[in-house]
């Protein structure tokens, strides 16, 4: 009878402790991310101001956030604004139509070096290109402009064009936005096996793509990510005004389905693979280190 007497009091007590520690927790305590893909277009700016957008990722639960911008000065803005939360990204498109013709502009390589010197920005891009245009010079010099500065060139485009980067500089650091252009395990995993060491893969608006009715992870999308935890990063793309209004329910989304990973492989896709590739290495030294594929 002593015996089970301590036992209850011992459990009663256990009770007890977890019950406060839960009711001690910080209200709305979130896992830290690191946004790898957003925007601050022109008409963003217009409509929310810089620091409101701060107080949007703080809110949020989001420790550092790439930002790019037409024009780039609203990017650069917001990394003076928050030094030590933004990482910018040079846009180079001056209006909508560059998306499709940036690549045919052989004046774009100077203006690119132009801005470069004006800013302090840690990659160029959003760059959307696609294997039609793999033998763009102008494409080419972008390459060999983000090598010769160490930046990451954020790349909306499909395999050919990551190939294609690659093989024009295969030292290259290259963000490759979505999931690339038909988000598919198998050509992720080729991908992957091609350039094993400086591919990096975002997952930003492809959340319906790997997760099920019921939010859940499929198993292909699953086993891609155990099997290569330190290259995926995610990201909200804020690419609209309404993608912004709708930051916390989308960062919500994220959360949930990285909480269906091993703690280690979530850590790494949410947060630790993006600081390794965007921040200072002098501010990485306590970090843990790359993880092993896991097995399911």
């Amino acid at each position: 009878m002593p015996t089970r007497t301590t036992t209850e009091q011992l459990t009663r007590a256990a009770i007890t402790l977890l019950a406060a520690l839960l009711l001690s927790a910080p209200a709305g305590a979130q896992t830290s991310l690191f946004d790898a893909h957003l925007h601050y277009n022109a008409e963003q700016r217009e409509a929310i101001a810089p620091g409101k957008i701060l107080d949007i990722l703080e809110s949020n639960g989001i420790e550092h956030a790439v930002i790019t911008s037409t024009p780039p000065k609203n990017a650069h803005e917001l990394a003076q604004l928050a030094p030590g939360r933004i990482v910018p990204f040079l846009g180079v498109y001056r209006t909508r139509a560059d998306k499709e013709r940036w690549m045919h502009q052989p004046e774009l390589p100077e203006r690119v070096t132009g801005w470069l010197e004006d800013g302090n920005y840690r990659g160029i891009g959003e760059l959307h290109i696609f294997g039609r245009d793999r033998n763009s010079p102008v494409l080419e010099r972008l390459v060999r402009i983000a090598a010769e500065r160490e930046l990451v060139l954020m790349i909306h485009g499909d395999l050919a064009i990551i190939d294609r980067i690659f093989a024009i500089e295969p030292q290259s650091q290259v963000l490759w936005a979505h999931l690339g252009a038909d988000p598919d395990p198998t050509i992720l995993r080729a991908a992957l096996a091609r350039h094993p060491h400086n591919l990096f893969i975002d997952t930003s608006v492809r959340d319906e793509r790997f997760l099920d009715q019921n939010g859940q992870l499929r198993p292909e999308w699953r086993a891609l990510f155990l099997d290569h935890p330190n290259r995926f990063v995610v990201g909200v793309d804020t690419y609209s005004l309404p993608r912004w209004r709708r930051f916390g329910e989308v960062a919500a989304t994220i959360r949930r389905w990285l909480n269906q990973l091993p703690p280690s492989v979530a850590r790494r896709i949410g947060r630790e693979n993006a600081r390794e590739l965007l921040l200072d290495p002098l501010a990485l030294d306590h970090l843990p280190p790359a993880l092993p594929p896991e097995r399911r």
